[in-house]
């Protein structure tokens, strides 16, 4: 009885830790767009500027206001600087995925600046840095589009290689995590489909985004360490910020080998990590597509006129994820200056894919699809063909937003990545 305490425990918080983000309902999504259209207009008058009528008036003005709102009112203030090294990289496997890759493993290092305060990001207990799992096909001489993905299980449950780096504890605590993440969310929300992925010419790196612990207290005391230099505490950034510029710390190492295009750069997450891919793209040019699976509140769901999680909810439930001044707006979302289809439109015109399940209505898909037609308007300005489809089921991989709703719940699932895939595939060409 004493051997089975732990493991029901870790069962229980399992469930608890990744579950919260998610309710299941009775409740299915509409199939056509319905509420009112996103608002502000993205290109219309805002604060003290006049509508934008030019791909230079975009570039020069208008995006860089929308950043500093958004981390004003959502996110938090982004460091001043920040800077990444590779302090090691190792071959674990010539022969991964039953020949198909080749695994290797790299260690990083990565500080944050704010106000001339330099901090490191705190390593893996045990580490000298954080990791960065890499797969690459085999026998493939010219450069490949990677996937970079943030995940929920740690890197040595994500790729199940025997010669990736785990703590001595792992294998009691790793293997039922896993098993709980993937009965409850998809067979492949811990592990995804690495044969499939490189059998299609992409590459995988996996980062574990535990430099800054997804937990209340421990992670407002981390993103607090991080900011040190940063005095106001409505603005600090959250853990969806830090999140995303993790992505960004990633990119930097992977930028610079050979192997990897570096026009191929794509940022994947499910549900929080949906959010930080978003974030990610938004504040990082070099970020060539992003796949947001799931990604809700404070992701591609509208904040005004929504279903499912509000903007008191998410706070109260994970009130680090965001900056202080995203809670004051419970309740009051319509005094918002901004709102989530201007994040989508940060992004533009690089191809976005904003994944959803007709009965994950938490994660409120609608409020997706009215953001996405928000957002258009910044695609067409910038020469691209945006969101084409009018329903949400109207799948079309090839746009450069491209929506795609699945039945179900939430979670990563066999429908998922095949879709994902024919989204790279109309965009990188591979």
């Amino acid at each position: 009885m004493t051997r089975q305490f732990p493991r029901l425990f870790l069962l229980l918080a399992a469930i608890i830790l990744t579950a919260g983000c998610a309710k299941l309902t009775l409740a299915w999504a509409d199939l056509k767009s319905s509420g009112p259209p996103a608002r502000p207009d993205v290109l219309g008058a805002f604060a003290d500027e006049d509508p934008v009528t030019s791909p230079e008036d975009w570039t020069a003005e208008r995006a860089p206001l929308l950043r500093a709102v958004l981390e004003k009112e959502v996110y938090g203030t982004f460091p001043d600087k920040s800077s990444t090294r590779i302090l090691d990289k190792r071959r674990l496997n010539d022969e991964a995925f039953g020949g198909a890759g080749v695994l290797e493993e790299w260690t990083l290092a990565a500080t944050a600046s704010f106000n001339g305060e330099t901090v490191e990001a705190r390593p893996f207990p045990g580490l000298d840095g954080f990791l960065l799992e890499v797969v690459l096909p085999a026998e493939k001489e010219e450069p490949v589009p990677i996937i970079i993905m943030e995940t929920f299980c740690p890197s040595w449950e994500v790729a199940p290689d025997p010669a990736i780096w785990r703590p001595e504890d792992a294998g009691e605590m790793g293997g039922l995590l896993g098993g709980v993440m993937t009965y409850v969310f998809g067979r492949y929300i811990c592990t995804p489909p690495f044969e499939m992925i490189l059998q299609r010419g992409y590459g995988v790196a996996v980062l574990y985004p535990q430099s800054v612990p997804d937990r209340r207290k421990e992670g407002l005391a981390e993103l607090k360490r991080l900011s040190q230099g940063h005095v106001d505490d409505r603005t600090r950034w959250g853990a969806v910020a830090a999140w995303g510029w993790l992505f960004s710390r990633a990119v930097d190492a992977l930028d610079q080998d050979p192997r990897i295009d570096r026009d191929g750069l794509i940022v994947w997450g499910h549900s929080r990590y949906g959010k930080a891919a978003l974030v990610a793209a938004a504040w990082d040019a070099r970020i060539d597509a992003v796949i947001a699976h799931q990604s809700g509140t404070g992701g591609a769901s509208l904040n005004r006129d929504k279903k499912g999680e509000s903007v008191g909810a998410i706070t109260s439930a994970y009130p680090h994820w965001f900056a202080k001044n995203y809670e004051a707006y419970a309740g009051r979302e319509e005094e918002m200056s901004v709102d989530q289809h201007m994040l989508l439109a940060l992004i533009a015109p690089r191809p976005v894919l904003l994944g959803n399940a007709r009965r994950d209505v938490w994660s409120d898909p609608n409020g997706a699809f009215r953001a996405a037609q928000g957002a258009d308007a910044v695609y067409e300005l910038l020469g691209s063909g945006g969101l084409s489809q009018q329903r949400l089921d109207q799948w079309r991989p090839q746009a450069d937003i491209a929506f795609w709703l699945r039945p179900g719940t939430h979670g990563v699932v066999k429908e998922d990545w095949p879709a994902f895939l024919d989204f790279l595939d109309a965009h990188a060409g591979n």
